[in-house]
């Protein structure tokens, strides 16, 4: 087999998605789908959710191991791999350990509520292991929105899982959605989901602004007239408004969806005040 077909055996779709920071992390998908499933603004999740069997992944690491014999850091790929318990990604790493040993730090996408049912005993072990680092979609602070969309947590859950997270050194890189609160909740969004960010630690804060795709329940809430979609200005300014209330250190702050075709990056607090220089200069040539 070729190289390009050794990678088409060992994932489910052609499309790969790692986030940013993990562009170049080696990927070994432990899972399919999202053990939630539930939020109405999401068109990502299609796949039934399932956790592939020990006897799969042994026969991908395999296959991985020959294409990546020089990595040192694990991706595994799913839509919320850290739903499985502890027990089973520890599995997964002894398993790692036999077939690509020197891999030593391990990242996934997770839910809050993933974290929760963990014990902190259990996130010390895995953090022990070598899970460094989790990405998590939180999209608003505000309890409000995060209900009306079905988020199935609240923003004092994303403060208790973050900072049991920094407890035992797992970082987190956080995802959140300008525009998710509509034309009518827009500051709300934006004040409370700053709030929030300043109570914890996160890495980056990756900003996706909200598109609605057709086969979901946000889609068929505006159509009805019952949500009312935001334009691209609008959103960015929702967002100067976030970045502005922001106070979080030692982060990096980005957009790579501004005004649908450029990007915003910058640490925090350091670039605060370029970024929003940046953001009143796009601003200004959509008057």
């Amino acid at each position: 087999m070729t190289r390009e077909e050794l990678y088409q055996s060992i994932y489910t779709h052609d499309t790969i998605y790692l986030p940013p920071h993990e562009q170049t992390t080696a990927a070994l998908e432990v899972s399919l789908g999202c053990s939630w499933h539930r939020c109405t603004f999401c068109d990502f999740a299609k796949d039934m959710f399932r956790i592939h069997p020990m006897e799969r992944l042994e026969h991908d690491l395999k296959i991985l191991a020959e294409l990546r014999p020089e990595d040192t850091r694990l991706f595994f790929l799913g839509e919320n791999a850290f739903c499985m318990d502890a027990g089973r990604i520890l599995e997964i790493i002894g398993l790692t350990h036999r077939y690509m040993p020197k891999v030593r730090e391990y990242a996934m996408y997770s839910r809050i509520d993933d974290i929760l049912r963990k014990t902190d005993q259990e996130l010390a072990r895995l953090a022990g292991e070598g899970v460094q680092a989790l990405h998590i979609g939180v999209e608003s602070g505000s309890d409000s929105i995060l209900e009306a969309r079905n988020k199935g947590i609240t923003s004092a859950q994303v403060i208790e899982a973050l900072t049991r997270l920094d407890q035992v050194d797992i970082d987190y890189y956080l995802t959140i959605i300008p525009g998710l609160g509509g034309r009518t909740f827009s500051r709300l969004h934006a004040i409370e989901t700053a709030r929030m960010l300043n109570q914890v630690h996160p890495r980056n804060i990756w900003c996706l602004k909200l598109k609605l795709w057709e086969d979901t329940i946000l889609y068929k809430e505006a159509q009805a007239g019952n949500f009312d979609e935001m334009t691209p200005a609008e959103i960015l300014r929702e967002e100067r408004l976030l970045l502005e209330n922001l106070t979080v250190t030692d982060c990096l702050f980005e957009d790579t969806t501004v005004l649908d075709q450029f990007t915003i990056q910058g640490a925090l607090p350091g670039k605060k005040g370029e970024l929003l220089g940046a953001i009143d200069y796009l601003l200004s040539l959509e008057r």
